[in-house]
């Protein structure tokens, strides 16, 4: 049983420097990552005082990938929703349905998230629906804005 422990314990430590290194990847201002030929990150401006050819990668998917790979499908929507609902269950406060705040959106801020739409759309990465989910909208309601 003590043997069971320490690997959780390992697990637990190894998930959490996971989700770390995730949100620092996920905060960097430039919106990229850059690995090397290898695979290991660098700084670009590193990369290019030693010569080295680097490869930009969207972190999301980066942290997308390292995620799915520890066990966590954040992707997943009902997932998600389902971890979401046993953290509030279990920090005592009650169920997460209903517990959000509607948000109202200005016309620039639809406008910006249409615009938004049309380059995912033409790079043909997302559905609507998973673009609206995405955002925080309603599907019908991410429709509206794009007929208006």
């Amino acid at each position: 049983m003590q043997g069971f422990l320490i690997n959780t314990n390992k697990s637990y430590k190894k998930m959490r420097e996971l989700i770390k290194e995730a949100i620092v990847d996920l905060k960097k201002t430039d919106g990229f990552i850059y690995v090397t030929a290898e695979g290991k990150k660098i700084e670009l401006h590193e990369a290019a005082a030693r010569g080295i050819a680097v490869t930009p990668v969207n972190p999301k998917d980066e942290v997308i990938k390292k995620l799915e790979a520890a066990g966590l499908f954040l992707t997943d929507s009902k997932f998600v929703n389902e971890l979401n609902d046993l953290i509030s269950v279990l920090s005592g406060s009650g169920s997460s349905k209903g517990a959000g705040k509607r948000r109202s959106f200005s016309d620039s801020e639809k406008n910006k998230i249409v615009e938004e739409w049309k380059k995912v759309e033409a790079a043909g990465k997302k559905t609507k629906a998973a673009f609206a989910r995405e955002i925080g909208v309603g599907y019908q309601t991410f429709i509206n804005w794009l007929k208006s």
